[in-house]
């Protein structure tokens, strides 16, 4: 047992007990992970060797057995990027190593563009989440070193297999502010 990762997923647990909407649940997570990450160590025991290098980005690590969550362990290499995505349901994402860039778009009015409308540097430590609408984004691994981070999604990924409702490739726009 992982006495590190079972605190994360009570901690996810206890936020989820109760049917909130999605943001309200985003925001019960990020406060109570905020200082409570498990360490990238913790985190690797729990992954295929031939993942901890970066080779294959995303691993399963816990599916809580009333489907209300699961806990994906994306482990990149420096530059690499995941596509622009949106997601079915709510996500937390917790940086425990590396440095992690998102950006976030959203659609321009005829729907054939993306506006960039922010981006964050994000660092060991760093907890912060979404809930659709308004959740399209990129993740870059923007650091030197192997990065690990914690995606926390509000559904049952061992039944659905994954949390991305849709890629985009379409042209982007400047951005016109942060968030």
């Amino acid at each position: 047992m992982n006495a590190e990762l079972e605190n994360l997923y009570a901690v996810v647990r206890g936020a989820t007990r109760i049917p909130l909407d999605w943001q309200t649940v985003v925001d019960e997570v990020v406060e109570g992970l905020e200082g409570e990450l498990p360490t990238a160590e913790a985190v690797l025991r729990e992954i295929p060797a031939a993942a901890r290098s970066g080779c294959e980005r995303s691993q399963l690590l816990h599916v809580e057995p009333d489907g209300s969550f699961s806990v994906v362990a994306l482990v990149s290499r420096p530059g690499q990027a995941t596509t622009v995505h949106d997601h079915t349901t709510w996500c937390v994402v917790a940086v425990v190593a590396g440095t992690e860039r998102e950006e976030r778009f959203r659609l321009d009015d005829s729907g054939r563009q993306l506006v960039l409308t922010g981006v964050r540097i994000d660092r060991p430590g760093t907890v912060s989440g979404f809930a659709p609408p308004g959740d399209i984004h990129r993740v870059t691994n923007d650091g030197a070193t192997v990065g690990i981070s914690l995606h926390i999604y509000g559904t049952d990924l061992g039944r659905i297999g994954n949390s991305v409702r849709r890629t985009y490739d379409l042209p982007i726009l400047q951005p016109q502010e942060r968030f």
